[in-house]
């Protein structure tokens, strides 16, 4: 009898630690390609590209008149991807939307007034 306890008990506690491991805090986020999206519509000679890195690094080139290159972390919450610049000083957001970005210019940093990258720009 206190074999058959023993091993219901055990059963018990194994379920619950499974079942709290697989409790994702992630698994209601999109997942996002880490790689090189283009503004492809762009007529500029250098197209605006945001470059995503395994390390939750960002590079985002957006017109080769800027001296700046904006680099740093970043992060998805709620569908959206959210680029913060290691300075602090500029952040970018873009809708996820299946294999793609769009660009939400009113929860962005202001870009230059050289910079050709609208709302709703779609990054591929």
């Amino acid at each position: 009898m206190k074999k058959v306890y023993f091993i219901s008990i055990l059963l018990l506690f194994l379920t619950c630690v499974l079942v709290g491991c697989s409790n994702d805090a992630k698994s209601n986020e999109k997942n996002i390609s880490v790689r090189a999206y283009i503004m492809e519509e762009s007529k500029e000679p250098v197209k605006p590209t945001v470059l995503l890195e395994d390390n939750s690094k960002f590079t985002f080139t957006y017109s080769v008149l800027s001296s700046y290159i904006a680099m740093g972390s970043y992060k998805v919450d709620d569908g959206n991807l959210i680029l913060e610049t290691d300075d602090g000083k500029y952040k970018y957001v873009f809708k996820i939307e299946e294999d793609s970005l769009i660009f939400n210019a009113a929860e962005s940093s202001k870009m230059p007034s050289y910079v050709n990258v609208p709302d709703g720009a779609i990054f591929k």
